[in-house]
């Protein structure tokens, strides 16, 4: 059985933490900056940051491919991809509201 484990690596196949971050985090800072300019950029900024979260949600919460995620990178790994796809979704519409404060 052990033998079935390294040839079935779930790791191998999914992007790095690095790589999850750098993605999210470019999406989030980039909405940000695009929502903070005109706030009807939110339209386009936030469809894309919830693709690509749909995406990778898609990976994480499959019967077979979750579990196996958990067993391999362990839930500081889950943990970490929520909170760098909340950020992407949140940090956009967070610049309207600084928007509108600053206006008169």
């Amino acid at each position: 059985m052990n033998a079935l484990a390294t040839i079935f690596e779930v790791m191998d196949k999914e992007p790095s933490l690095l790589a999850v971050w750098l993605l999210f985090l470019f999406l989030a800072v980039g909405g940000f900056l695009l929502c903070h300019y005109r706030y009807w950029l939110l339209l386009v900024t936030l469809p894309i940051s919830l693709f690509f979260a749909w995406l990778y949600l898609s990976e994480l919460r499959d019967p077979f491919v979750g579990p196996a995620i958990i067993r391999e990178a362990g839930k500081g790994y889950v943990y970490q991809s929520y909170i760098a796809m909340a950020l992407a979704i949140v940090l956009p519409s967070c610049a309207i509201i600084f928007r509108k404060k600053k206006l008169p």
